[in-house]
């Protein structure tokens, strides 16, 4: 802003702008321009100046006569000068890198700030919780229920699949180890960077600003083929990574970042025949983009993790290490072969056996009895009335889930 003093000693405030003050129009108060109505007494309703407006001049000497001239030009000329920096006011919003689907981290990847549990996560053996991670009741963390939110006094190596509760928080210099899967809903702050062996895969949208193996995006570009990262590589906020993406060792997680996971299906497992892989899911390392049904028992061998609205039928068998977290329906018996966790609540059919060993968290129900604390099965229990697992609950080897059980 600055104060200029007419010729009759009173000052006006203009804003410089980078638009001429006579193309300024605004609604409201007619069609004449904004200088017309800031300025009435130089400028028409054209945005001209009046001849009127040099009347108080008119008889006055030439040199105040080329004074009012001049002020008239600076004045117009000042008008078309861009705003100084200083005088801005510019509100920076912080975008983000959305993850669409299933994405695998394949080797360890670095926290490089804080970042946020914005949904149940699976992480996996040999990652670290650095020192300051908050734990958030309902995690399970090397096979421990969390019963109240903690913050890790000391840097926590995960010697088994362990979940990260919502609200949790993983602190700076955290890593994630591989087989390590973030679903749908991730987000990656700006200043992620990418890992060479790491890939794009096909539809993931690079937005106007990234820096993909050097080349920069001039504008959004939608990938017809994956791509693999081998060298220097940045996603623009707005950018898009699709299902069946890979995050290679050394990739740093920004912070700010905010993560989730979905059904993870532990290798060594066995989804049978009629089961349903939602969209965005990964199965065996392959991206489902538009939903699939399997035409036969399909055995897992490799990062698969199902999105919500997934579907798991009868004779499936579940390993070691998997866990329940998006909302999946078990549509028939269906075997714990190994220690299942369950991430989000889940209502367990009936005719289901909950086998000795079963960490029931608190909160859940067992055939219509409340458990207020964390308590471990000591014998099998087979399902006969309302029986809801609360988040953080570990279903034991040989349990056995009944048609009808959902995660939601």
């Amino acid at each position: 802003m600055k104060n200029l003093v007419g010729n009759k000693g009173f000052a006006v405030k203009v804003m410089f702008s980078s638009v001429p003050l006579g193309a300024i129009t605004t609604g409201g108060w007619g069609d004449e321009s904004m200088a017309t109505r800031v300025f009435p007494t130089f400028f028409s309703s054209k945005g001209l100046p009046k001849l009127s407006a040099f009347q108080p001049v008119r008889n006055c000497g030439v040199k105040t006569r080329l004074a009012a001239a001049f002020f008239m030009a600076g004045l117009l000329c000042l008008s078309q000068f861009p705003v100084p920096v200083q005088a801005q006011s510019v509100a920076l919003v912080s975008g983000a890198i959305t993850i669409a689907g299933a994405t695998t981290i394949s080797g360890s990847t670095v926290v490089a700030g804080a970042i946020n549990v914005a949904g149940a996560t699976v992480v996996s053996a040999g990652s670290v919780l650095e020192a300051g991670s908050v734990i958030e009741a309902g995690s399970i963390v090397n096979g421990e229920a969390v019963a109240s939110s903690t913050v890790l006094a000391s840097a926590t190596t995960v010697t088994s699949t362990s979940i990260l509760a919502a609200s949790s928080t993983v602190a700076a210099g955290s890593t994630f180890a591989s087989s390590t899967m973030l679903a749908a809903g991730t987000t990656l702050a700006a200043g992620t960077s990418f890992e060479a062996g790491s890939e794009l895969a096909a539809g993931s949208v690079i937005t106007a600003g990234s820096v993909v193996n050097g080349t920069t995006f001039s504008s959004a570009t939608t990938l017809s083929s994956a791509v693999v990262v081998s060298q220097s590589t940045s996603l623009a906020a707005g950018s898009t990574i699709a299902a069946g993406s890979v995050l290679a060792s050394g990739t740093a997680i920004a912070a700010g970042s905010a993560v989730v996971s979905a059904t993870t299906i532990a290798q060594g497992s066995v989804l049978a025949q009629g089961s349903f892989a939602a969209s965005a899911s990964v199965v065996n390392a392959v991206a489902v983009s538009n939903g699939e049904t399997f035409a036969a028992n399909t055995a897992i061998v490799a990062s698969t993790s199902l999105a919500g609205g997934s579907i798991i039928a009868a004779g499936s068998t579940l390993a070691a290490g998997s866990a329940l977290v998006s909302s999946t329906t078990i549509a028939g018996t269906t075997f714990a072969g190994g220690s299942v966790a369950v991430a989000n609540t889940a209502v367990v059919a009936g005719g289901s056996t909950l086998a000795a060993g079963t960490v029931v968290a608190a909160g859940s129900v067992v055939n219509g009895a409340s458990v207020s604390s964390a308590t471990v099965l000591s014998s099998s229990t087979v399902v006969s009335g309302s029986t809801v697992l609360a988040s953080g609950s570990t279903v034991a080897a040989s349990s056995v889930f009944a048609a009808g059980t959902m995660v939601i």
